[in-house]
């Protein structure tokens, strides 16, 4: 066997190959299990309210006990700062390297914290605790199995247990393989490619297994495939995805402001307090209005098969939207995924109605109405277009309505594009860093690494290796010039342009892929601080 042929089955292979399928695996156990506890914690939510409505005696009661769940909740999240907000963004900045993450703590706490907010009918879903309980299960496999030796491998086996949590949670394998590009990283390689196929196919084969044997279930949207839209509709994904694109830049803008809002209340009053009013606050309107509370999923299912009145659609896209807000500034755990589904099924809605109102559509393409509706939102909102209409063509029925899911989808991003807004999840992620680092600004450097022997980044393309957040290759020196320049070798001097709030942890993440350094000191130049 040749070196090289040894060097890709030791370095390459049997690694991504080992922890793809191991983190895979673990993380369709865990989440399942999640899923099911959560299934059963909603079920138990809705009972109680239903209740209450119909007895309204209890009302204060039931503001009192909600209030109090919250504030167990601020604890859990004092113990955890992994575990406050969306679970997707928390993901996305930890796999980035933007923060730190701590997957023990994360495993232990984000489940039971996540359970209190579904418990207490916050308008935020289960789908983000999935994504990060599966990037903690990643961590936890390079930590303990792949320990020091294997830690450059770390954030791609993050990103593949963030993909197994997104499969298991929407049951859409081919969506969450290229969500872990289009939205982890917002950058592909065959290496990530490789590491998120294998891991989503090991969840999804495990899922399927615990499902046979009745333990959990498979699918999130039981939608047949819906009938496809004549050439003459084709105006149609036009308007919804007008319509979509104008409500994603006034969703966003409100995030804006309450985040705004929210960071001036939490300087004043500790989480502590917030938390519990916050709790107590949804269980009051959520009295008054089933739709405002939950995940949005059953008002997705509802969307999907009736259409309801233009006023109630209006409104319950308020309250929800500010009730999700203020959730996710606020630190309560929970998703936001699936509530984006709901704003869109909802804009795709009031779409539809006033089309079928003035007689540009018959009443029969309503559905897909909908779910263009839902594609178009969540692609131009968090700006993953192909996540987006996969997502609709997998789970949602779409599989004959190609062309108009992109045509939608492709218009109401161009609308957002238009107006300069950021992306929803980096937004979210900036909030959250300006948070843990209270406003201050990172250092920029400038550093020459040399490549050792046997270290991650030797015999991978420059593409394939996963830097440091805000890392900038700008000179890349071959040892060996006789040696092909697509590929990394031991000897290699990588010069590379960051920004860092913590220099020393740069440093281990940059070790971590070529090697121990001996002489990095003294070739490092800082540059200060980056405007931000």
């Amino acid at each position: 066997m040749s070196k090289r042929l040894y060097n890709f089955i030791k370095n390459l292979l049997l690694p991504s190959l080992g922890f793809s399928l191991i983190t895979g695996v673990f993380a369709a156990l865990l989440i399942t299990l999640f899923k099911i506890a959560a299934e059963w914690v909603v079920h138990l939510s809705n009972s109680i309210y239903g209740y209450v409505r119909e007895n309204p005696i209890w009302l204060i009661l039931l503001i009192l006990v909600v209030s109090a769940i919250g504030f167990i909740e601020s604890l859990l999240l004092s113990l955890s700062h992994s575990s406050r907000g969306g679970g997707i963004p928390t993901s996305v900045a930890a796999i980035r390297g933007i923060i730190s993450f701590k997957w023990i703590k994360s495993l232990i706490l984000l489940p039971f914290s996540a359970l209190l907010t579904f418990l207490s009918g916050l308008p935020l879903g289960t789908e983000g605790p999935c994504v990060q309980m599966g990037t903690g299960v990643g961590d936890g496999v390079i930590a303990c199995i792949g320990k020091e030796r294997h830690r450059g491998w770390r954030r791609y086996i993050m990103t593949g247990g963030a993909s197994a949590g997104f499969s298991i949670a929407t049951s859409s394998p081919i969506t969450a393989i290229i969500f872990s590009m289009e939205e982890l990283h917002k950058h592909f390689s065959p290496l990530l490619l490789t590491v998120a196929s294998l891991s989503v196919t090991s969840a999804q084969i495990t899922m399927r297994i615990l499902a046979s044997f009745g333990i959990g279930s498979v699918g999130m949207f039981h939608v047949s495939p819906l009938e496809a839209l004549p050439l003459a509709l084709i105006f149609v994904p036009v308007l919804i995805g007008l319509a979509t694109g104008a409500f994603s830049i006034l969703f966003t803008r409100l995030y804006h402001f309450l985040d705004k809002l929210m960071r001036h209340v939490l300087k004043k009053l500790s989480v502590r307090v917030v938390l519990p009013v916050l709790f107590a606050s949804a269980a009051l309107v959520g009295f008054f209005f089933a739709d405002a509370l939950g995940s949005g999923h059953a008002l997705v299912d509802s969307l999907l098969s009736a259409k309801s009145a233009w006023y109630l659609l209006l409104l319950t896209f308020i309250l929800r939207a500010i009730g999700m807000m203020l959730s996710n500034t606020s630190g309560a755990t929970g998703g936001v995924f699936l509530p984006t589904l709901a704003f869109g099924a909802i804009v795709g809605s009031l779409t539809a109605n006033v089309l079928i109102a003035l007689g540009w559509m018959p009443r029969e393409f309503y559905t897909a109405a909908v779910v263009l509706g839902i594609s178009a939102f969540l692609g131009s909102t968090s700006r993953i277009p192909l996540t987006a209409s996969v997502f609709a063509i997998e789970a949602l029925g779409g599989i004959n309505n190609v062309l108009p899911i992109i045509i939608s989808s492709v218009v109401s991003l161009l609308v957002v594009e238009m107006s300069g807004l950021e992306d929803f999840t980096d937004t979210v992620i900036e909030a959250k860093v300006h948070r843990i680092t209270n406003g201050k600004s990172p250092s920029v450097f400038v550093s020459a690494f040399e490549v050792k022997e046997n270290s991650f980044a030797v015999g991978k393309e420059m593409r394939d290796v996963l830097w440091p957040n805000a890392s900038v290759v700008v000179s890349f020196k071959h040892a060996d010039k006789n040696l092909g320049m697509s590929k990394i070798y031991d000897g290699d001097v990588i010069t590379v342009r960051y920004e860092t709030y913590n220099p020393a942890a740069s440093l281990e993440e940059f070790e971590a892929l070529v090697g121990k350094q001996t002489d990095t000191i003294a070739s490092e130049i800082n540059l200060g601080t980056a405007s931000v």
